[in-house]
């Protein structure tokens, strides 16, 4: 009787023992399930999340995209606006090439129009070396006066250069020279003491006068009857005259300034 009883209690036991294992892998099982509902809404909030950020660098690179986009757009416009004035400017100065280039046979032929006029000028002012057909013109101290009641010495005087000067220029001469010094218009030719002074310039005897014009008519007006040879002739100064083709007279090599003169242009 006593090991009936026994062996009841340890069915129970047995008993007891599985429906708590039971509950257990109910429990188990149960909230298993639980886990993987959360897994499962864990991993979709983590796709959402992960949606979301790549969505939002989607938006980002198109924004920067964007902002690229308008810089090159302004980048263009800039560049196009300076193609423009490039463009202007070679088209301005395009026109100014064709306009000297269309103007190049009047403008050659103003240009020399101004060298005639310089060089005349220049010829004329006396600062130009000068060669061509002319006379030669020698003068010394004589020995003895032919008219004694003329003048007492026999010496050059500066009014003896003056007259010989003033003859030629009246005989048509284009270029002077005393011994050198180039006679222009306002050149002096005076005694200064024992010497004469062609330009502020000492020379001294003999004299040497050279002039550039037609040879035969300068001749002819120095050696005409009465005329300035003869009377160089009866003071007793040694004169004498030739023709030559081939002389050289230099340039004024003074200055030439105007102080209180203007230009009158009224």
């Amino acid at each position: 009787m006593q090991n009936k009883s026994e062996e009841n209690i340890t069915k129970e036991k047995n008993k007891k023992k599985s429906f708590d294992l039971d509950k257990v892998i109910l429990f188990i099982k149960k909230y298993q399930i639980v886990s993987y509902v959360i897994i499962g809404f864990a991993l979709f909030f983590l796709s959402m999340m992960l949606t979301a950020q790549i969505k939002s660098m989607s938006n980002s690179e198109e924004i920067i995209q964007g902002k690229r986009e308008t810089q090159l757009a302004d980048d263009l416009i800039t560049l196009q606006r300076k193609y423009d004035d490039l463009k202007k400017q070679y088209d301005d100065s395009t026109a100014i090439v064709e306009e000297y280039q269309n103007n190049s046979a009047s403008n050659n032929t103003l240009i020399s129009s101004m060298k005639e006029q310089i060089n005349s000028l220049s010829l004329m002012a006396g600062t130009t070396d000068l060669k061509g057909e002319g006379v030669v013109i020698k003068l010394n101290d004589g020995a003895n006066a032919t008219n004694a009641d003329a003048r007492s010495d026999t010496l050059v005087h500066d009014s003896d250069l003056l007259t010989v000067v003033n003859e030629l220029k009246a005989a048509g001469a284009e270029a002077i020279s005393i011994n050198g010094q180039r006679i222009i218009a306002t050149s002096a030719i005076r005694c200064v003491g024992p010497v004469i002074q062609v330009n502020y310039q000492k020379v001294a005897a003999p004299f040497e006068i050279k002039a550039i014009g037609n040879a035969q008519y300068l001749e002819s007006a120095m050696t005409i009857k009465n005329g300035v040879v003869d009377m160089l002739k009866e003071y007793g100064v040694d004169i004498s005259i030739s023709r030559q083709n081939d002389i050289h007279i230099p340039k004024y090599e003074g200055t030439q300034t105007f102080e209180n003169a203007t230009v009158d242009d009224e």
